[in-house]
């Protein structure tokens, strides 16, 4: 969870080795609204989340490390494909 537009989930992007050096830390928001687009990750109950939601890669933003929260989910190592596809297709990299 973190405190972005409301209290959200969101997918932390930063390295785990350099985030307890770190004030901020980038994060993709998850959103219920699933749109199909190719810059999303779907995600769900699989995840620890309570309804099937999409990681929106189109939305990545840097925030205080004081403005996560609890965690309340994981990403799964084979969903780490689609993430990569996903931030190729968001920032024109493919």
């Amino acid at each position: 969870m973190a405190q972005l537009d409301k209290a959200r989930p969101v997918l932390i992007l930063t390295r785990e080795l350099v985030r307890p050096h770190l004030t901020r830390v980038t994060v993709a928001p998850i959103t219920g609204t699933v749109r199909g687009l190719s810059t999303e990750v779907p995600v769900g109950v699989r995840n620890g989340l309570e309804k099937d939601s999409a990681v929106s890669i189109d939305n990545i933003v840097t925030i205080p490390v004081a403005a996560l929260g609890r965690q309340i989910g994981f990403f799964l190592p084979d969903q780490e494909e689609s993430l990569t596809t996903a931030i190729q297709h968001a920032f024109d990299l493919d």
